[in-house]
C-alpha cells in the first residue's frame, strides 16, 4: 500500500514538473515571437524611411539638374545674345569706316 501511495505521490510530482517546464517553454517563446516580431517591425520601418530618403534624394537631385541646366540655357543664350550684338556692332562700324572712304 505504502508503494502504490509512493507511486501516486512521483507521478504527481512528475507532472507538476512536466506543467511547469512547459509553461517556462511556452512563455520563453512567446516572448521570442514578440523580440522576433519587434525586430521585423523595425526593420520594416528601417526600410521605409531609407526609400524615402532615396526618393526625397533623388527628387533634389533632379531638381538640382534642371535648375544648373536652365542656368547653362541662360548663359548660352546670353552669350549668343552678345555675340549678335557685337557682330552688329562690328558690321556698323565697318560700314562706317567703308562710308567714310568712299566720301573721301
Amino acid at each position: 500500500m505504502v508503494i502504490v501511495i509512493i507511486i501516486i505521490i512521483m507521478i504527481t510530482l512528475l507532472t507538476i514538473i512536466i506543467i511547469i517546464i512547459m509553461v517556462i517553454v511556452i512563455i520563453i517563446m512567446i516572448t521570442l515571437l514578440t523580440i522576433i516580431i519587434i525586430i521585423i517591425i523595425i526593420i520594416i520601418i528601417n526600410i521605409i524611411i531609407i526609400i524615402i530618403i532615396i526618393i526625397i534624394m533623388i527628387t533634389l537631385l533632379t531638381i538640382i539638374i534642371i535648375i544648373i541646366i536652365i542656368i547653362i540655357i541662360i548663359i548660352i543664350t546670353i552669350t549668343i545674345i552678345i555675340i549678335i550684338i557685337i557682330t552688329i556692332m562690328n558690321t556698323a562700324i565697318l560700314e562706317d569706316n567703308s562710308m567714310g572712304a568712299l566720301r573721301t
